[in-house]
């Protein structure tokens, strides 16, 4: 008997899956030296779609990375919303989700003006792990808690 997600457990999987990448993407940037590469945000080197560069290149995915994991919080979020309403433990989970990318956002911002101050990349990290920890959890109570459709 196979087990098939609902769009809600699919996408809160696949969100904290992308979170994880990001990290990855993220430690690629701080070992490489490339957070520097653009040193200015949102632009990069002043354009939307900057000379790539390797360390522009990973710099820049690692921003348009970010896009994907804000979209794909966002959609947990509001799909939690629609199908389990307020208060609930997966609709609290998902808004926390979206409240600290909100947080990260403006830590990743704060990382480039201050040119990559390690208190400012220390403390980057430390709020995409709980992202990350608040993702997972959301996609484990999505997946453990609500019904799931048997075929």
């Amino acid at each position: 008997m196979a087990v098939k997600f609902s769009a809600f457990q699919s996408v809160s999987l696949a969100t904290a899956v992308a979170v994880y990448i990001l990290i990855v993407l993220g430690g690629l940037v701080s070992s490489t030296g490339s957070g520097l590469a653009c040193p200015d945000w949102p632009l990069c080197n002043g354009e939307v779609i900057p000379t790539l560069t390797i360390g522009v290149l990973i710099e820049f995915t690692h921003r348009v990375w970010t896009i994907v994991v804000s979209a794909l919080i966002v959609s947990t979020m509001m799909l939690a919303w629609r199908k389990y309403r307020w208060p609930n433990r997966i609709t609290t989970l998902a808004t926390v989700t979206f409240f600290l990318l909100l947080g990260q956002i403006v830590l990743g911002m704060i990382t480039v003006d201050t040119k990559t101050l390690p208190a400012a990349v220390t403390s980057h990290l430390a709020l995409a792990t709980l992202v990350f920890a608040s993702a997972l959890t959301t996609a484990i109570t999505g997946i453990t808690y609500a019904p799931k459709r048997l075929s």
